[in-house]
Parts: structure tokens; C-alpha cells; sequence
């Protein structure tokens, strides 16, 4: 029996499972071992406090492993991509694929297969897949000029929505609510505290919008409409260059039935009001858009991809493989 390894890298978490072809084994989760945001000594205690977990929990030896498919978080920086790569070289067996996290996301949703998919936490962007497996995005440009829909956009369009509130005499819970979470008590501290640099972690507000908006206040509730109508935005673009791939390619396939959008990050599933608010903007634009109706689970589409990359382990746009 094979055994394969998903990993979703992420910057501030790593989640594992270990499993076959058709049933997981094990999962795990700890620390981050992206290196450009922990010490080198702090990610090999991660990545061995992971292991060693999956390794109990299913009784499988990792020189065992067929196959590991890495979802990783900065695969761009040379430097993140070669630690992960070296430090799981000489723990598990079998090749090593690196992708994009955003791409494991996407594997979780659609197995390979043609979808969009919105991601939402911290930061955000779209990634979508045709059914010439040629990949589109939206978004990702950073939480100072795009990541909308993310949680540090809703800190941030909260705290302007605030400043607007109190110019016009509008009286909205999330003052208080975030002089509590900031430790401020003037508007003069806010004005300091929302323009200090380093930027502050706006992110962190955003659990406070969601809470003020469940119990009806307006200002979140705009917020919060706002943030959702610029991801389905953003879900829109990917579906129309998706559709401008497919059309180029026509003379080659049958006609495309409408777009499934998934979602990910702990924004998009946590937040419902916001959700709902880009299904509502999506599905406005085009009604005959379907939704996949749970979260696509990440560290899934890493096994995925692992089991069904052997034959081709460049794995595709934004991956890479280096056997050992």
C-alpha cells in the first residue's frame, strides 16, 4: 500500500495529513515553518513536532512515504522554498512537490478539475482553474493596494468606517469595540494608533466587525457588504479571463457548463454575513454559478496531489519537484 503526505505551509500555521489514495490516516497541525517569519531553529521544531505526531497517530514510518506534496506559503523566496525542501529531504522518502499554497487550495475543491476558488484570511486572493488546466488570478496584491475581502481590509475599512461615523454623527459599536481591543481611549490615540508604522494588524479587528455586525449595527454590517462585494469582484475577473482562456481554446472542446465557486480562509468561513454577501454579488452578475457548500480543507488537496502527481510530478503551473 502507498502512502502519501500533504503539507499546507502556511505563514503563521502548518497543517499535515498523512494518508493513502482513498482514506487519511492522520492530521496535525502546528507552528509555521516558513522560514522568512520563524527562525530556521523554531521551523525544525515545528516540522519535527508535526511529523512525529503523524507518525504516531497512524503507525506509517515516514521512510514509508511515496510521494509529499507541499502547499507552501512564499515559494517565490528562494531561501523558503530550499529550507522546506532540504529539511523534508531528509525525513521522509519518495519525490517532493512544491506548490503554491494557493494551489493545494484549489486541489482540495476541485481534485485537478476545472473551478474558482476564493481565498480569504489574512490576506486574500482568487485562483482559478479552466478545463485546459490553464490557471487564472485575481488579487493577491498585498494588504496595502488589494487583498480585499481579507481580514486586514475589514480592520482597515472599519476603522475608516469609524472615522466616517463619528464626522457624521453616526453612532456605531465599533468605536468602543475597538478602543478595547487597541487599549485607546480618544479619537486623537486612534488617529495615532491606525497611522503608526510599522502598519498595525488591522486583521485583528476583523473578528470585532463580525461580532457588531451579528448584533446589527450598521456601520459593520456595510463593512462587511463592502468586503464581500469586492471578493466576489475578484471572483467575477478570474471567471471572466477563465472564460476568455476557454473561448480561445473552443474549437478543441464541447461547449462549458457554468462556473463552481469554492472558498477558503478564515475570513470567507468564519464571517457568514460576508459570504453571503459575495454569493449574493456573484450569483447577481451570473445565476447560473454554483457553490461548493463547505470550505475547501487545504492540507486535502496537498494528499491529493501528492497521490496523483507520480506520473507527472511537475504537478503543473506553479509547482516543482525535486526527487531524491
Amino acid at each position: 500500500m502507498a502512502y502519501f503526505l500533504g503539507i499546507d505551509a502556511g505563514a503563521t500555521k502548518t497543517n499535515c495529513v498523512l494518508g493513502t489514495e482513498t482514506d487519511v490516516l492522520a492530521r496535525a497541525h502546528g507552528g509555521s515553518i516558513k522560514v522568512a517569519r520563524v527562525s530556521e531553529a523554531d521551523a525544525e521544531k515545528h516540522l519535527q513536532a508535526v511529523l512525529a505526531s503523524l507518525v504516531q497517530q497512524s503507525g506509517v514510518a515516514l521512510s514509508a512515504i511515496a510521494c509529499t506534496c507541499v502547499g507552501l506559503s512564499g515559494i517565490s523566496i528562494s531561501s523558503v522554498a530550499d529550507w522546506v525542501r532540504t529539511a523534508l529531504a531528509s525525513r521522509v522518502s519518495g519525490p517532493i512537490v512544491l506548490c503554491g499554497d494557493e494551489l493545494i487550495a484549489l486541489d482540495a475543491a476541485f481534485h485537478g478539475g476545472r473551478g474558482i476558488l476564493a481565498i480569504a484570511g489574512t490576506g486574500s486572493h482568487v485562483v482559478g482553474r479552466t478545463r485546459n488546466g490553464e490557471l487564472v488570478r485575481a488579487g493577491g496584491w498585498g494588504p496595502v493596494v488589494s487583498d480585499q475581502g481579507a481580514g486586514t481590509r475589514v480592520g482597515l475599512l472599519a476603522l475608516r468606517a469609524t472615522f466616517h461615523a463619528q464626522d457624521a454623527s453616526e453612532a456605531t459599536a465599533l468605536l468602543p469595540a475597538i478602543h478595547a481591543a487597541w487599549g485607546t481611549h480618544t479619537i486623537e490615540d486612534l488617529i495615532e494608533r491606525g497611522n503608526s508604522l510599522p502598519m498595525v494588524e488591522f486583521s485583528k479587528l476583523a473578528p470585532l466587525v463580525a461580532e457588531a455586525a451579528a448584533a446589527g449595527d450598521a456601520v459593520a454590517r456595510r463593512v462587511l457588504q463592502q468586503s464581500g462585494e469586492e471578493l466576489a469582484d475578484l471572483v467575477l475577473l478570474a471567471m471572466r479571463k477563465g472564460a476568455a482562456l476557454e473561448s480561445s481554446a473552443s474549437s478543441h472542446f464541447s461547449p462549458v457548463g457554468p462556473w463552481t465557486v469554492a472558498y477558503t480562509g478564515s475570513v470567507v468561513e468564519k464571517i457568514s454575513f460576508l459570504r453571503e454577501c459575495m454569493v449574493t454579488t456573484i450569483l447577481r452578475s451570473d445565476p447560473a454559478v454554483e457553490f461548493l457548500s463547505q470550505p475547501a480543507d487545504p492540507p486535502m488537496g496537498a494528499l491529493w496531489r501528492a497521490a496523483h502527481v507520480l506520473t507527472n510530478v511537475s504537478g503543473g503551473p506553479g509547482c516543482e519537484d525535486r526527487g531524491h
